[in-house]
């Protein structure tokens, strides 16, 4: 053999060791290969079994849902039934309680006595709020949340109208939609059966075991899209989309304006003292009656606010978050009394003030407010001792700049009205130094136990005509970075449903899977789940969708 034909490395092989080393190696190596396909090969026919939901050999498997259950659950569990049908062509019936003949197999809707035996070793006493459980075996799965609701509570009545169904937590419903995305593969990009994409499959089955659970950071996520958030009846027309991309339904309630709003009608005449003292030794209500600010500390405006609290919990006995933010004219009409002007710090930013006839530069009012929402929560422990209750205030106008020395208590939710939101380095028009929302945002989320993120959107690119104004990479990166400064909410101003030129940025701020930390957070998962949608699944998706369109053109 012409020592040149022979390749380098098996030639210096054969140069330095004994043919029958090579020869064994070679017959290890062999072994080991064959070895290695055998146990995959195993253990993928171990793994592989599955659940059959539905076949068109087979009936499909009944739906169970918890006896007694609220009525949007028990619509979750019909909701169900529908896209079974509408992707195998079988429709399941749907059983509430668990039947005396128990079926071989079915689909568990709700935390009930049966599915803690057919599944001995899932937890189902969950420990966060909205916590949800999806789990499956080869002959059952459970789609199961942590519920809270009053059956003798389930409608609140607002000043102009009235919420029914409503729940303090509805986790159930929320693990269903979770099961029909992220299982059944159903997406909705947008309201409407136009926006539906739903697979269609003679056999629909799942790879089991499963278990999946998590819970969610965001606990305040109604208002992201607030006119279609539960209850408003105004502008919106996209509630059941929101409530399927499990935005609506959540167990945080979140105020995005003042709290104080009608206080100068209600009060001006017969505590005239509580309203701002203005420099000219007045207390008008400068710059009007509904931007009138308050004198913080007077104890008679403590006293007002709480009865205030009181009135809103005999309407929705179940409220947990009480505003106290200033309201709006942020640059007018601030108390300068002794006592308010001593909360505040006076090495904070310079701002500009303004009242009747008159301007002047103090301190932002940040450690002022948040030494009123300090005060307020703490009485409102005391009021109501042993009751999770918060004070909801917002960093708004002179008061975004982060406080000097006041740090607000582990009760008070301070909302940042940060407005960065597609806006990269957008400063604060308000601010002296020169500094952007996005620093602000920072700064305070250095210091707070709790926080929500509120931003104005403007219209800087015709966002709030339709335009197409479509900034999706600098969303992604926004709501990352809000996920990553433990945000417990997000109240959008506004986001105006302009689907026909915004609708993909819309999917990719209301969807679960499109950016992760915004909803979901996993407190432990052994899965077999569907990975979220590429963007490859997700393209084709849209494509499938469009092409059901009756108008080409659309």
């Amino acid at each position: 053999m012409n020592r040149w034909s022979v390749p380098r490395r098996l030639r210096v092989a054969l140069e330095t060791q004994p043919p029958t080393t090579l020869v064994n190696e070679a017959i290890m190596k062999t072994r080991l290969t064959t070895l290695s396909a055998f146990l995959c090969v195993l253990c993928g026919s171990i793994q592989a079994a599955d659940f059959v939901l539905a076949s068109k050999d087979t009936p499909p498997v009944p739906i169970i849902v918890f006896k007694d259950a609220p009525p949007r659950t028990r619509e979750a569990a019909d909701t169900l039934a529908g896209y079974i049908e509408k992707i195998s062509g079988q429709k399941p019936t749907v059983i509430d309680g668990a039947p005396q003949a128990m079926p071989d197999s079915a689909i568990w809707v709700g935390v009930q006595p049966e599915v803690r035996a057919l599944f001995p070793k899932v937890d189902f006493d969950f420990q966060h709020p909205e916590e949800i459980v999806i789990a499956a075996n080869e002959k059952h799965v459970v789609i199961a949340g942590r519920d809270r609701w009053d059956p003798a509570r389930m409608e609140v009545r607002a000043r102009e109208s009235v919420t029914k169904g409503v729940q303090q937590e509805y986790g159930t419903i929320n693990a269903v939609y979770t099961f029909l995305q992220d299982q059944l593969g159903v997406r909705w990009l947008w309201p409407g059966e136009l926006g539906e994409d739903v697979p269609k499959r003679e056999r629909l089955a799942l790879s089991v075991p499963l278990e999946y659970r998590y819970h969610p950071q965001m606990r305040a996520r109604g208002s992201m899209f607030h006119f279609s958030s539960l209850g408003y009846k105004g502008y919106g027309r996209s509630h059941e989309w929101t409530m399927r991309q499990r935005l609506q339904l959540c167990s945080l309630s979140m105020d995005g304006g003042p709290g104080f709003g009608d206080w100068w009608d209600r009060y001006h005449e017969k505590h005239p003292e509580i309203f701002a003292l203005q420099p000219d030794g007045t207390r008008s209500g400068f710059p009007d009656p509904h931007t009138a600010k308050l004198c913080m500390s007077n104890p008679k405006v403590w006293e007002l606010w709480l009865e205030q609290v009181a009135g809103a919990l005999e309407m929705d006995p179940h409220r947990t978050v009480f505003n106290a933010t200033p309201n709006d004219g942020w640059a007018s009409g601030h108390c300068v009394c002794d006592k308010c002007s001593a909360w505040d710090h006076p090495d904070g930013e310079p701002r500009g003030f303004n009242w009747a006839k008159r301007k002047e530069t103090r301190p932002a009012t940040s450690d002022r407010d948040v030494t009123f929402a300090n005060k307020l929560g703490e009485l409102l422990k005391q009021k109501y001792p042993g009751k999770d209750y918060r004070v909801l205030m917002l960093s708004y106008g002179h008061s975004r700049p982060a406080p000097v020395k006041a740090r607000p208590a582990d009760n008070v939710i301070m909302s940042m009205v940060a407005n960065f939101l597609g806006r990269a380095g957008l400063v604060d028009s308000g601010s002296t130094r020169g500094d952007t929302f996005r620093e602000q945002f920072e700064a305070w989320a250095k210091i707070v136990p709790s926080m929500f993120w509120r931003p104005n959107t403007g219209s800087p690119a015709g966002w709030q005509q339709g335009l197409p104004d479509l900034h999706v990479a600098q969303t992604i990166r926004d709501f990352k970075d809000v996920a990553a400064a433990n945000c417990m909410g997000i109240y959008i101003d506004s986001v105006w449903e302009h689907w026909a030129t915004q609708g993909p940025l819309y999917y990719i701020m209301g969807s679960s899977r499109g950016i992760p930390p915004l909803i979901r957070k996993r407190s432990s998962a052994t899965t077999t789940a569907a990975p979220s949608a590429p963007p490859r699944r997700m393209c084709a998706s849209i494509s499938r969708a469009s092409k059901r369109s009756a108008c080409p053109s659309q």
